[in-house]
């Protein structure tokens, strides 16, 4: 009894050590996973701040690098601003008669001073890129130092060039698919170069001059050569009928501006109304100025016109190809009905072979039942029959009286009968007109045909 109580106490006791020994297990492991995790949050802040610092020193090193080469090509002048956009009034520059103000920006007192610093009016004009977070970039002058710090305001011209012709869904540039109503109702006002913004395109400017940009002071060649597209045709219809005028209104309107870059949009005004038009190619480089400066100017078939050409092409191409799937489609059933008549053609002529070997087959085995010809002087009683055929043809042969009259059949059938196969036709005596049943047991002497004489026998097709 005693023996039996400690075995269970000593089971129990052993249980209960298992079980501490598996928690202490359970809870050495959870504070093991939880320490991995830890060290691996650890090891990624630390991977996360040494690529935040790596990516600031190649920021650094960048910004340096650009630093020097702006001071090498700049003459020693070196600015890079990143300013809050902001929509100005083209009053400002219209009310003083301050020319080329059509791409002049509005500064803060800031960029002023640091530019002055520099000693930056020894380059000439001050000029400036402008980039957007978009991708849109374009050049531009400065008309005084005067905005509010951490603001530059920008013209209707370079708010074009940065973000795209109002009303247009592309983010550089204008629409090439708007109709003429649409672009006048849109260009209807003045440019900045020729007057006041209308209180549309302010409010279009408005609605667009927002976020940030960086500004950055530049040098830029002056223009030798600028290439011009028009948005729409009606440029071409109205002003570059006549070169002179083209050559004239031109002029005219790059005075109005500093600087030109590839992919700008300028408005050239022309009696109360103003067209778009894209910078396609500058030179030299990718952007000028065009102060003080003669310059070429070239004016390429409009995007409305390139559009309609290339709709021209695609319609052609469609059309092209529709052609080309139906001249497949007419050489394929042309195939297809050249191999079925190939294949009627072959089977045909198997169906003839088979048949003209079934004829000899039948030939043969009616040979093979016909008697021996008798001789013209025999003894026996015989008469000669001439047998005319359905293809024109005759056969002469002499019969015994005796012969039954179905070895008349089996002699026609061992010449082909004409083309008619056995059981198709029926033996015929012309004079007196007499039917020859071959299904009878009858002579010739039983069918009244008397020897020495000759008879003609017809093929008649029976249905």
């Amino acid at each position: 009894m005693l023996s039996g109580e400690l075995k269970a106490a000593a089971s129990k006791l052993q249980k209960e050590q298992a079980q501490r020994t598996e928690k202490e297990r359970q809870r050495l492991e959870k504070e093991r996973i939880l320490a991995e995790r830890q060290r691996q949050r650890q090891q990624q802040r630390e991977e996360e701040a040494r690529a935040k610092r790596l990516e600031a020193a190649a920021a650094a090193a960048a910004e340096e690098e650009r630093h020097f080469r702006d001071l090498e090509e700049n003459r020693g002048v070196s600015l890079h601003v990143q300013l809050a956009a902001a929509p100005a009034s083209a009053d400002a520059a219209s009310s003083r008669g301050i020319k080329r103000a059509a791409d002049k920006l509005l500064l803060p007192p800031s960029v002023g001073a640091s530019l002055m610093s520099q000693d930056a009016p020894k380059n000439g004009a001050m000029l400036f890129e402008v980039a957007a977070s978009n991708g849109g970039r374009t050049h531009a002058g400065v008309l005084e130092f005067t905005a509010p710090e951490g603001v530059v305001l920008l013209p209707e011209k370079v708010a074009n060039c940065l973000w795209g012709l109002p009303g247009s869904s592309d983010g550089g540039g204008g629409s090439s698919s708007e109709s003429r109503a649409a672009y006048q109702a849109r260009a209807g006002s003045p440019s900045a170069a020729a007057g006041p913004a209308s209180s549309s395109s302010s409010s279009s400017s408005s609605s667009r001059c927002c976020g940030q940009v960086w500004v950055r002071y530049k040098r830029l060649p002056k223009g030798t050569y600028v290439r011009f597209q028009p948005e729409l045709r009606a440029f071409h219809e109205v002003v570059g009928s006549d070169p002179e005028l083209l050559r004239s209104t031109l002029e005219q309107c790059l005075l109005g501006y500093c600087t030109l870059s590839q992919g700008d949009w300028v408005q050239v005004p022309y009696a109360g109304e103003s067209y778009n038009l894209r910078v396609l190619e500058v030179q030299p480089g990718g952007a000028v100025s065009v102060i003080d400066t003669d310059i070429a100017a070239d004016v390429g078939p409009s995007i409305e016109t390139e559009g309609y050409l290339r709709a021209q092409e695609e319609e052609q191409a469609r059309e092209a190809e529709r052609q080309r799937q139906a001249r497949e489609a007419a050489e394929h059933e042309a195939a297809q009905a050249l191999a079925a008549e190939q294949a009627a053609a072959e089977a045909e002529a198997r169906r003839q072979a088979e048949d003209a070997a079934h004829r000899l087959q039948i030939q043969a085995q009616k040979a093979a039942l016909v008697a021996p010809e008798l001789a013209a002087d025999s003894d026996v009683p015989h008469l000669t029959l001439l047998f005319r055929l359905p293809d024109g043809s005759r056969l002469s042969r002499r019969f015994g009286l005796q012969q039954h009259l179905q070895e008349l059949y089996d002699f026609v059938d061992s010449k082909g009968a004409g083309g008619l196969l056995p059981g198709t036709y029926q033996l015929v005596l012309q004079f007196p007109r007499k039917v020859l049943q071959a299904a009878t047991d009858q002579t010739l002497t039983d069918a009244g045909l008397e020897a020495a004489s000759q008879q003609a026998v017809l093929l008649e097709p029976v249905s």
